[in-house]
């Protein structure tokens, strides 16, 4: 829901603003790209030129949130975390005081950036796994951007956030989701989610990228699997903002998923090189997950292996979390099966825990070994849409 609150630099200033107008499209468009980029610095210093042209308008402090949404996705350091949680958190608040503050005549336009808060609100909390919280801000976010098309249907951006809505309550079990879609007061339809998003992409002014990656990550669930909608979406963002690490990881995910070896090796690689080089907000702390990703498209593509026990072996001897070292056990375990040592493949299997998933899986290979047929990846570790 990134660009979900630019639309309204287009075309609602008074012919008197033309020229502060036309220096605020500009820099939002500028300072949009900068966020999804993952050029956080330039992206916060070109938010406090928003703010600097628009003290009394929304959109510099949404831009300033949005960066420390989009920062904290790649932060793995818990202090870093933490503190780009608290400057989140504070500049969500300053945008919503701003909006609330804007006059009756921008009564759309304030509901709109009130309905994308909302919903990056929602996000956030649904990625602390704080659900209360997140339901709320969702109730809130939904009912503001419902607000906004009821009295502007024609305003596509604001469709990807209804659409996300529509989409992940269509998701939610059978028991709850009547009491869950009353709460934040939208029905779930998956085939309604996936058309809103669509909209936003194909018709939306500014939201593209950001329908674009949200339509990516639901195509890579395991109950969705079109992994070649998604390998095209991640593609074309991957080419427009090179710097984005989240866009490049989940594009060599998807090509592990659909047997595109050398173009997974080709994304890995480079993101460990620079990393390696150390490239600004590129930090060291992905080198583990990388490597094992990495390890994981030669086990399962069934050469270099013995590249693959190199890098397992390495990740092995490391300080590792245990969700990892479980993906890294289960992984040699797999090596011992493709070479026929049956005894050492087991030996493998039962010492793994630490993921259930990978656990679940190393149970079946003591029972049954691992061959190719059975490709099931690590699953993605941020699951939030």
């Amino acid at each position: 829901m990134l660009p979900l609150l630019l639309t309204i630099v287009l075309g609602m200033a008074p012919q008197s603003g033309v020229v502060a107008h036309a220096a605020l499209l500009e820099q939002s468009q500028r300072t949009l790209d900068l966020i999804y980029n993952m050029q956080f610095d330039e992206a916060l210093h070109a938010a406090q030129g928003l703010i600097d042209l628009a003290p009394a308008h929304p959109i510099g402090y949404f831009c300033r949130a949005a960066v420390y949404w989009q920062w904290r996705l790649i932060a793995l350091d818990a202090q870093q975390r933490a503190r780009l949680l608290r400057q989140f958190q504070e500049a969500t608040q300053r945008t919503r005081a701003v909006a609330e503050q804007l006059p009756a005549a921008q009564a759309t336009e304030a509901a709109f950036y009130l309905g994308a808060v909302y919903g990056m609100q929602a996000r956030m909390h649904f990625v602390e796994k704080q659900y209360i919280r997140a339901l709320l801000a969702a109730k809130q976010g939904s009912s503001y951007l419902q607000q906004c098309v009821t009295r502007a249907p024609d305003w596509y951006d604001a469709y990807a956030g209804l659409g996300t809505y529509a989409y992940v309550l269509s998701r939610v079990p059978g028991f709850w989701r009547g009491i869950v879609q009353q709460l934040v007061g939208i029905a779930g339809d998956r085939a309604r989610g996936l058309q809103f998003l669509e909209q936003a992409r194909t018709h939306g002014r500014l939201s593209v990228p950001e329908a674009a990656s949200l339509l990516a990550k639901i195509y890579t669930l395991p109950d969705e699997q079109q992994h070649d909608k998604a390998y095209a979406l991640l593609e074309h963002l991957v080419q427009r903002y090179p710097n984005n690490i989240d866009y490049r990881y989940r594009l060599a995910v998807v090509c592990t998923s659909m047997g595109l070896w050398e173009r997974a090796h080709q994304v890995y690689r480079s993101l460990v090189v620079d990393i390696e080089h150390d490239k600004p907000y590129y930090t060291r702390q992905w080198l583990p997950l990388l490597h094992y990703r990495l390890a994981e498209t030669y086990v399962l593509q069934r050469e270099q292996l013995q590249e693959a026990v190199k890098l397992l072996m390495t990740l092995y001897s490391q300080d590792l979390s245990p969700a990892l070292r479980a993906w890294v056990e289960l992984r040699l375990g797999n090596v011992h099966d493709l070479q026929g040592e049956r005894q050492a493949a087991q030996a493998w299997y039962k010492g793994v825990k630490g993921d259930e998933i990978a656990a679940a899986l190393a149970q079946a290979y003591v029972a049954i070994p691992f061959t190719l047929a059975q490709m099931a990846l690590k699953p993605l570790e941020q699951a939030a849409i």
